[in-house]
């Protein structure tokens, strides 16, 4: 199974763009569109427009939509903002604040505030303040958060679902660690399609979360589950890594096997890569015997065949 990034619809011509965007509103029946309606409609994401275009305002002007009643920026300018975050600063009595200290009590909604390009710490920058900076991760630490945001939201994660603060990490942070977004988003699909270890090193095992598969600790009768991890010679680790998590999800289509639950659609599920022959009874990690069930339907399961 191998996997590919979608093009990047660089050779589209004008005329192609903005015709689609012209047939998604007739489709829907509407005389104007929002971004998030073209992005679930149209053939392309709202940012290919957007890069060709300038702004989306632009795009609604070349497809003669109405472009009023849009709320294409804050009605605020860089200093109104500066001054905001400063005056929230001060509420703290510290040197800094996060993106969610300032949303407690702040004038604007940072997720909006990020939408005029700026990220984060380049706003702190601006205001004077101290930056927040952490460099205590690396770049299995991002491609994991890749794979938690290609999981949640059911297709490949764009700088605009980055932008709007989908991720723990900021846009500049994938940047720094791997030239740009792309190039990210390139290392881990190359990660995935990489067959020649399919096993969990320590770090994998160790920051995997959400296994299907208990410790033997949390497991009752813990002599026999050792007497039978003794008599069955697994030839896999317990545990499957990043890499192999990811392509039973992306098989599944991130939905859970039993009942269709998918965190695209429900924000609360959480799902889990389980063992479809327990690996208690001999079943290895590998990809024919696993599945993607959600958190409650995998705990109903249990070591049941």
């Amino acid at each position: 199974m191998r996997f590919e990034l979608k093009d990047l619809h660089r050779n589209l011509s004008n005329e192609d763009l903005i015709g689609d965007v012209v047939s998604t509103a007739k489709k829907l029946g509407i005389t104007s569109l929002t971004v998030d309606q073209y992005s679930k409609n149209g053939s392309f994401h709202h940012s290919t427009l957007i890069r060709r275009f300038g702004s989306w305002k632009n795009v609604l002007a070349l497809s003669h939509l109405e472009v009023e009643n849009h709320n294409f920026r804050i009605n605020a300018s860089d200093a109104d903002i500066i001054n905001d975050v400063i005056r929230v600063k001060e509420i703290y009595k510290k040197d800094t604040i996060t993106r969610k200290e300032y949303d407690v009590y702040g004038n604007y909604r940072s997720s909006t505030i990020l939408k005029h390009g700026l990220s984060w710490n380049e706003i702190l920058q601006m205001a004077g303040l101290k930056l927040n900076v952490n460099h205590d991760f690396s770049n299995e630490d991002l491609l994991e958060e890749i794979e938690r945001l290609w999981v949640k939201l059911g297709r490949q994660p764009t700088t605009t679902d980055i932008k709007n603060g989908v991720s723990q990490y900021s846009l500049n942070t994938f940047t720094r660690h791997f030239g740009s977004w792309r190039k990210a988003l390139v290392a881990f699909v190359n990660y995935v399609n990489d067959d020649n270890n399919n096993q969990p090193d320590n770090a994998d095992r160790s920051k995997l979360s959400g296994s299907s598969v208990r410790s033997i600790s949390n497991v009752r009768n813990k002599s026999n589950v050792t007497q039978q991890l003794e008599f069955h010679k697994h030839k896999t680790q317990r545990e499957p890594n990043l890499r192999l998590r990811f392509k039973v999800l992306e098989r599944d289509h991130f939905r859970c096997c039993i009942c269709g639950a998918s965190p695209a659609k429900d924000s609360s599920v959480e799902l889990e890569v389980d063992h479809i022959k327990p690996w208690s009874k001999g079943g290895e990690t590998v990809l024919d015997n696993l599945q993607t069930l959600c958190k409650r339907c995998n705990s109903g399961k249990s070591d049941l065949m």
